[in-house]
Formats: structure tokens, C-alpha cells, sequence
């Protein structure tokens, strides 16, 4: 008969097979960066929620979503924008009642803000003054709390399961994993 047809059992082909393998004995601490290809010994968890702050997903303003309730073509609400919060930078600036906030995509809203009005349901009220701030806008479209705002953590839980052990780094691990704030892994 040919020797093709002698064929193991799955149970003696498989303990076969694990004599040849040994498992990981030693591990090291390393830069999350050096890790491509490496596998990881515990699992990993997240250091910080991702996003850190709420973050706007639109350009536009941000607002108390109840000063826009009722807002609509025929009858806008309007609101008194006060500044700017500049990408990159804390947004420091409490809003009061019919007080509105340049914000941009991505970019951190004020805390006393709920959510966004995208910047095209909305325009200039009259002509904007030399200093520029303030000035008035109409808003034409009312939002929710929480609309157009990405929440902290809404991504990434702070303490939540990025990568569980035994599992080989990729590109997309290791950015993941910075993101968050792990500089380092166990491997």
C-alpha cells in the first residue's frame, strides 16, 4: 500500500506535533513601539479612555442643546457666540445661557456644552463687530443633548481589554495601543 494511506489519528498527529513545540518561558518588559511581531504575554488593558474629553464631529458651535430646542427655518434660535476653542488647545470657556462656541472637528468642547450645531444650520445674525467676538447667530435645526459629540470614553473605556494574551503584534496593535496610553508590553 503507499505510504500516503499511513496516516495518524488526529489525536496521535497532534501530541506528535506538541513534542516539537515549547511553550514561552521568558518574557520581557519593552517599548510598545519595538513590539511588531512580538506576542503578547498578559492580556492589555487601556490606560486612559479614548477620547480623553468630549470632542466635537462636526465644525460648527458648540451649545446648551436647550437653548436651540424649538429652533427651525421659519423661527431660529439665536445665540450669542463668545470665542473660539482653537484645536489642540483646553476649551476653557463656560457657556452661559444663549452662548454658543466656535469648535471644530475633533476638537474639545467646553464643559458646560452638550452637543454641536453644525456650522451649515446656521449663519450670521446682522454684521459681525471689529473685534469679532461676540457676535450673534440664528440657528435653523435644534439639537439633542449629545448630538454631534463624541463622549469620553465613547471609543475606549478607560480599563477595557485592548488585547488579550498570546496575541502576535500588528502595525495597527501597536498604534492602537499608544493611543491609549500603553508605552509598554509584556512580551
Amino acid at each position: 500500500m503507499p505510504e500516503f494511506f499511513n496516516v495518524l489519528p488526529p489525536d496521535d498527529a497532534r501530541a506528535l506535533l506538541l513534542q516539537h513545540v515549547r511553550s514561552i518561558q521568558e518574557t520581557e518588559l519593552l517599548p510598545t513601539f519595538e513590539g511588531l511581531g512580538r506576542v503578547t504575554a498578559e492580556e492589555i488593558r487601556s490606560a486612559e479612555a479614548l477620547p480623553s474629553f468630549p470632542r466635537s464631529t462636526m465644525d460648527g458651535y458648540a451649545v446648551r442643546a436647550a437653548d436651540t430646542f424649538g429652533a427651525a427655518d421659519v423661527l431660529p434660535a439665536f445665540l450669542t457666540v463668545t470665542g473660539e476653542v482653537r484645536m489642540g488647545t483646553a476649551a476653557d470657556m463656560p457657556l452661559k445661557t444663549g452662548e454658543a462656541v466656535i469648535v471644530h472637528t475633533g476638537g474639545m468642547i467646553p464643559d458646560t456644552a452638550d452637543a454641536v450645531v453644525q456650522i451649515e444650520h446656521s449663519q450670521l445674525a446682522g454684521t459681525p463687530n471689529e473685534s469679532r467676538f461676540p457676535y450673534e447667530i440664528e440657528v435653523f435645526r435644534a439639537v439633542a443633548p449629545g448630538q454631534n459629540v463624541i463622549q469620553v470614553g465613547e471609543d475606549i473605556a478607560a480599563g477595557a481589554t485592548i488585547l488579550p494574551a498570546g496575541t502576535c503584534l500588528r502595525p495597527q496593535d501597536i498604534g492602537g495601543l499608544l493611543a491609549v496610553g500603553v508605552s509598554d508590553v509584556m512580551a
